[in-house]
């Protein structure tokens, strides 16, 4: 009886293990395809696609992977040339790593920045994190 309640913990603790291990798999598989994809535009695009590169970032954001290499693209693509877009995402970026000063700042420029290069710009989801940062801050 011993021996069998022995067999049967061992079975279980070895299924335990080879379940958590599954998952993991699965989990690596999900943050690959997003980084994999992502490094792929990159690599396609040309040396000035600025949105190509902060598009890729978000992506990487979103996921909350591949932060270092998202963080990389988004100086680069800031370089070429600043956007409402690139700067959002890098308020996005500041968020993710728990930076809601740096987040502020990066979203109120992208909305400056937007209204400059149309005056009827409007950015609702921007302007919703940052009345969700200001609240927060206090």
């Amino acid at each position: 009886m011993k021996n069998s309640i022995n067999v049967l913990f061992k079975s279980f603790v070895a299924a335990a293990f080879l379940l958590t291990i599954s998952l993991g798999a699965f989990a690596n598989n999900n943050t690959d395809k997003t980084t994999q994809r992502a490094r792929e535009a990159v690599e396609n695009a040309s040396p000035d696609d600025w949105y190509t590169l902060a598009k890729a970032a978000q992506k990487c954001i979103t996921k909350g992977v591949n932060m270092k290499e998202a963080a990389e693209w988004l100086n680069k693509s800031l370089a070429i040339h600043e956007s409402a877009f690139n700067l959002k995402v890098k308020g996005d970026y500041y968020v993710h790593n728990k930076l809601p000063e740096k987040a502020l700042e990066y979203y109120s420029k992208s909305i400056r920045v937007g209204k400059m290069e149309d005056p009827s710009y409007m950015d609702a989801d921007t302007q919703e994190k940052i009345l969700s940062l200001v609240r927060q801050l206090g």
